[in-house]
């Protein structure tokens, strides 16, 4: 990835405010942001767990998903799972089957599902094997 997911995921966390996508769950999404970006273990966690039940209930707010995209790929440097690399893999195809009508955004996401992939072992479909890209021991 050319990109700093973090970055990335703040950039998308404000366009998701500024859109006003997540109508009474703004709110909750702030705090809850607030608590999974400033700190760790069970609170973390417990943020995080919010974060995405807040993303389930507004499917529609492309960029609190990705927001939540980037947080997945965060919280995997905690943690590697099949669960976190299924979700983050989850939410990339939900994003890019939307029309996001921004070039750059739609190529971040692309890199970053190879990536989630990669976590999986899967290959894409000319055959590549994208294991060299999984994450590993102190990457």
């Amino acid at each position: 990835m050319n990109f700093d997911p973090a970055v990335a995921g703040r950039e998308a966390f404000e366009r998701a405010q500024e859109a006003f996508e997540l109508g009474g769950d703004l709110e909750a999404a702030v705090d809850a942001e607030e608590v999974y970006s400033s700190s760790a273990g069970e609170d973390a966690l417990a943020a995080y767990r919010e974060l995405l039940a807040i993303g389930e209930r507004n499917p529609e707010s492309s960029n609190f998903l990705e927001y939540l995209v980037y947080a997945t790929w965060s919280h995997l440097m905690d943690g590697p799972s099949p669960e976190h690399f299924k979700r983050g893999l989850a939410l990339c195809r939900h994003l890019l089957m939307m029309d996001l009508g921004d070039d750059e955004r739609t190529e971040r996401l692309r890199a970053i599902e190879q990536s989630f992939r990669a976590g999986l072992g899967e290959k894409t479909e000319e055959g590549l094997d994208f294991g060299a890209d999984t994450l590993k021991g102190g990457d």
